[in-house]
C-alpha cells in the first residue's frame, strides 16, 4: 500500500485552501492527492472514494475547459456532503486552458473556508520536473498555492527492456488506462526508431510497423478504451527520448532528432492524426 509522503503528512493538521502539487510521475501525484485527501477529511491511510473528494473530469483527452470548472464551482459546488472539507482534485494529464484558468483564479482569490484545491502537475520528460510542471501553471495561480515537490520512488533506466517500459507507461497513465501487458515486439520496433541515420522509406516502413501493433493491442484488450492511440504514441516517444539523451553517443543530430521527436508529440497533442504526424517525422528526421 502506498503510504502518504512526508511533506504532505506535515500539512494535515491545517491545511491550506489550495496546493500544487508537483513530481514527474503523473500517476503517483493522483494517487498522492487522493490519499491526502482520504487522511484530511477520514484519517485513513487508503484512497477512499467519497462524493467530498472530486477529481475533475473532462470529455477532452488533454484539457480542462472553463465548462468543466463552473461545473464543479456551481452545480457540484463546494459545500461538503460529509466531511469538513469538499477536496478538488485537477488531475496532471489534463491543463487548464487559459478560460479555465482565469474562471479558477477567481475562485482561488476568494477562498471558501469549505473547500480544499489540489492542483497537480508532471513534468516534461527531458527537463527538470520542478521546472517544467511549474511552466505549465500560470503564475497567477501558483502564487495562491502552497507548492510541494512529490519525489516518486520509482525508478526507470530507459534501456527497452519490457519491464522497464511497461513500469514506464504505468507511472504516467490516466486511471482509465493499463498497460501491464505490452507486446514485446513493440518494444522492439521502437527500439529500432532511435537510429537517427535510417533512410525515410526504411523509416516510414517502421512507423507502419509501429502504428500496426497498436492497433493490434488496442483491438485485443478487452477494453479498448484503456489505451488511446494517441497517447501510447507519445508516451512511447518520451521514452525513446529519453533514451537518446541518456546515451553516451549524443550530438547536433541526436539533438534534433529529439527536436523533432518534440515537434511530433506537440502536433499529436493538438489532435493531428499520428499517421500524418508519423510519415512527416519519418521523412524530416531522414534528412539529418
Amino acid at each position: 500500500m502506498e503510504k502518504l509522503n512526508k511533506k504532505l503528512a506535515q500539512e494535515l493538521e491545517s491545511p491550506f485552501h489550495a496546493y500544487l502539487f508537483l513530481g514527474n510521475t503523473s500517476s503517483h501525484l493522483l494517487r498522492q492527492a487522493k490519499i491526502f485527501g482520504s487522511k484530511v477529511l477520514f484519517d485513513s491511510e487508503e484512497e477512499i472514494e467519497h462524493p467530498d473528494i472530486k477529481v475533475v473530469a473532462s470529455e477532452n483527452l488533454n484539457t480542462l475547459g472553463v465548462d468543466d470548472i463552473r461545473n464543479i464551482i456551481e452545480n457540484d459546488g463546494l459545500v461538503p456532503v460529509e466531511g469538513k472539507y469538499k477536496i478538488v482534485i485537477f488531475p496532471p494529464v489534463k491543463s487548464l486552458t487559459e478560460e479555465a484558468s482565469n474562471a479558477l483564479l477567481k475562485t482561488l482569490e476568494e477562498p471558501s473556508e469549505s473547500s480544499i484545491f489540489i492542483l497537480t502537475s508532471s513534468g516534461k520528460f527531458w527537463s527538470h520536473a520542478r521546472d517544467d510542471s511549474i511552466l505549465g501553471v500560470l503564475s497567477t495561480i501558483k502564487s495562491r498555492c502552497r507548492t510541494i515537490f512529490i519525489d516518486s520512488d520509482i525508478e526507470t533506466e530507459f534501456n527497452f527492456a519490457e519491464e522497464d517500459f511497461i513500469n514506464f507507461m504505468e507511472s504516467n497513465k490516466r486511471e482509465d488506462e493499463d498497460f501491464k501487458t505490452i507486446p514485446k515486439e513493440f518494444v522492439t520496433t521502437l527500439e529500432s526508431l532511435k537510429d537517427v541515420g535510417n533512410n525515410s522509406t526504411e523509416k516510414v516502413f517502421k512507423f507502419q510497423q509501429f502504428v500496426k501493433i497498436i492497433d493490434e493491442y488496442r483491438k485485443d484488450k478487452e477494453d479498448s478504451s484503456q489505451v488511446n492511440s494517441t497517447r501510447f504514441i507519445i508516451s512511447s516517444f518520451e521514452y525513446l527520448t529519453r533514451n537518446l539523451l541518456l546515451s553516451q553517443e549524443f550530438g547536433k543530430k541526436e539533438f534534433r532528432y529529439c527536436e523533432l521527436l518534440q515537434e511530433s508529440m506537440d502536433d499529436l497533442d493538438k489532435g493531428m492524426r499520428p499517421n500524418i504526424v508519423l510519415n512527416n517525422f519519418a521523412i524530416v528526421s531522414s534528412k539529418l
